[in-house]
């Protein structure tokens, strides 16, 4: 069942993000958790189309969360905020956001600070991909033609909605990360961060619609912390 929320739309653009450094890992621990909707979910909302319906469709089910039968919520980014040194970054250098069949393919990504995101229209029509940290504007693009991309340099962390100016039921997010600690949950809401050097944290999760939440976390050597969130 998917369905829409708020979280953190607030929360990463007003985290001070440290500076990074890669360095060994020796005997690290791991995080493994689960995210849960807090409540009952809302009933989804179907949207009427009326522009471009022959790509986009008549109808849709509105997608901002995807919530299991059981609570468990899919597309949390689960993260590190002060983690100053550990293992490489190992996220894609040219992440790519496709607008395919009038939605955002991924819906929701991890991507790192500094990488080059590839900007790409798959469909037959004009879309305008725009982008929020916050209330501020990182990318605005207009993409008229069918395969274009357009590369775009992501320098702030945090994370960002995704809305399309000319059809507004289209809705993602992406998670600009600036350390290799963050992980995003699956279908069944359970997310696992590995070699973490020990120590103590702080822990955050995003979600496109629903409310931050962050807390402290202790990481010990070859040790697995466990960590789980209720969000709505």
């Amino acid at each position: 069942m998917r369905i829409l929320s708020a979280l953190g739309v607030v929360l990463c653009s007003s985290v001070a993000w440290a500076q990074y450094a890669e360095a060994p890992v020796t005997n690290g621990g791991s995080i493994s958790g689960k995210v849960t909707y807090d409540g009952t979910p809302p009933k989804p909302a179907t949207i009427t189309i009326t522009q471009d319906p022959g790509t986009c469709g008549a109808t849709r089910v509105e997608d901002s969360w995807s919530i299991a039968a059981d609570g468990a919520v899919e597309n949390v980014v689960v993260y590190l905020v002060d983690i100053k040194s550990g293992k490489k970054m190992d996220f894609p250098a040219q992440p790519v956001v496709d607008q395919k069949g009038c939605h955002y393919v991924p819906h929701v990504q991890i991507i790192a600070k500094n990488s080059e995101l590839q900007v790409k229209n798959s469909d037959p029509i004009l879309h305008n991909i725009h982008s929020y940290l916050g209330t501020s504007t990182v990318i605005n693009l207009a993409e008229p033609k069918q395969g274009m991309v357009i590369p775009k340099k992501i320098t702030k962390a945090g994370g960002m909605t995704l809305k399309c100016d000319i059809h507004n039921f289209m809705r993602g997010a992406i998670f600009t990360a600036d350390n290799p600690y963050a992980a995003l949950t699956g279908k069944d809401g359970t997310f696992e961060i590995k070699d973490i050097p020990p120590g103590t944290y702080e822990i955050a999760v995003f979600h496109e619609v629903g409310s931050p939440k962050s807390g402290p976390i202790t990481v010990k050597a070859g040790e697995k912390a466990t960590y789980s969130a209720k969000i709505k």
